[in-house]
């Protein structure tokens, strides 16, 4: 009688390790899940996410013993392999969310089909964490060339309007003073006339101005600090806003202060146009070397097939500019919820340091 593995006659102990055995008989070491795992968390944790995933697909290739194995996250296909044709698909799975696709080839070897369940169990964990890393990686990039393309169409802009508007506008007024000098003794009421128009052409100057450095940097954190700055958006509006502090706010890189600032008159913005919300509160709590800042709301929520729009996107990028987060989702008790986590690093003095 031949006894195979899992025979009723068999205990279930001398079957598990007669089964271990022919793996290894046939395949090496190359199977064994202790290995495999080391190997898989050595390759997340060393290299850069892409060159880790390709990794992983080759040591869960080996694993499985398959002609081929392939990973697909984004559109973007990293393979081991030939596949050839796919004989099974596995969702790659992070915290409820999928990233991608494992896509396993036949098999290259004979192989126990109840050793194969075993590996993908134990492995498909980690080929979801770097395709997660893949992607979160793929996000900041594109993220950052946003920023750097939005930072150069503000230069552009500031540029055009310095040279177009103020740049034409001191020269006007100076051709005005000018004619009001020659005008001045013989004919007084020209001159009037035109130190007039200058007059009103100063105020329209000196407003352009102020718009300028307001798109800059607004200049109510410098008048009153970052929470008197959030007060006075919270008053704007008819909404009911309390503003709640928690921390050390007044010494703040400015990039932290700017990026704070936005994000709360974005996020209020938003309650204001979409939520139908009577009130709600802006949190701004310092702890360690992070900035947090909270904007909830008693609304009417999200909607189902919510989208980011393009006030959530500016709020992400201001914060992931900074090296932070900004996530939007349901608040406790209904309403909605917008949190952004910004690193601060604040500079001292060298003169204090003892």
């Amino acid at each position: 009688m031949t006894i195979r593995p899992g025979h009723p006659h068999l205990p279930a102990g001398r079957s598990f390790r007669l089964r271990h055995l022919l793996d290894r008989l046939f395949h090496g070491t190359t199977g064994e899940l202790a290995s495999l795992t080391r190997r898989l968390r050595h390759e997340i944790s060393s290299a850069e996410p892409e060159d880790a995933l390709a990794a992983v697909v080759e040591v869960v290739r080996e694993g499985l013993s398959a002609a081929g194995v392939a990973v697909e996250v984004d559109g973007t296909r990293i393979a081991s392999g030939e596949a050839g044709e796919v004989i099974r698909e596995v969702p790659l799975i992070w915290h409820g969310e999928e990233v991608g696709r494992l896509l396993i080839g036949p098999a290259a070897a004979r192989r126990s089909t109840a050793h194969d369940g075993q590996v993908l169990t134990a492995l498909t964990p980690y080929v979801a964490d770097a395709a997660h890393a893949v992607r979160l990686a793929a996000d900041l990039r594109r993220s950052r060339e946003r920023i750097l393309a939005a930072r150069e169409e503000e230069r552009r802009r500031l540029c055009r309007d310095l040279h177009d508007g103020l740049g034409h506008a001191l020269t006007d007024m100076a051709m005005s003073i000018n004619m009001a000098r020659i005008s001045m003794r013989t004919a007084p009421a020209s001159a009037e006339r035109l130190l007039a128009e200058l007059r009103g052409g100063m105020d329209a100057v000196g407003q352009e101005i102020r718009e300028l450095v307001y798109g800059l940097r607004p200049p109510t954190l410098d008048e009153l600090g970052l929470a008197g700055a959030v007060r006075t958006l919270a008053i704007e509006g008819g909404l009911s806003v309390v503003v709640e502090t928690e921390g050390h706010l007044s010494d703040l890189p400015a990039a932290a202060e700017v990026a704070a600032y936005r994000i709360t008159q974005e996020a209020l913005t938003n309650v204001r146009k979409h939520a139908g919300a009577r009130s709600a509160t802006v949190s701004l709590r310092r702890g360690g070397s992070f900035l947090t800042v909270r904007i909830s709301d008693n609304g009417r929520g999200l909607p189902e097939t919510f989208r980011s729009g393009i006030g959530l996107t500016s709020m992400r990028e201001r914060a992931a500019e900074l090296g932070g987060t900004c996530a939007i989702g349901p608040a406790p008790g209904g309403g909605t919820a917008v949190e952004a986590v910004l690193p601060i690093t604040v500079r001292r003095d060298p003169a204090l340091r003892h």
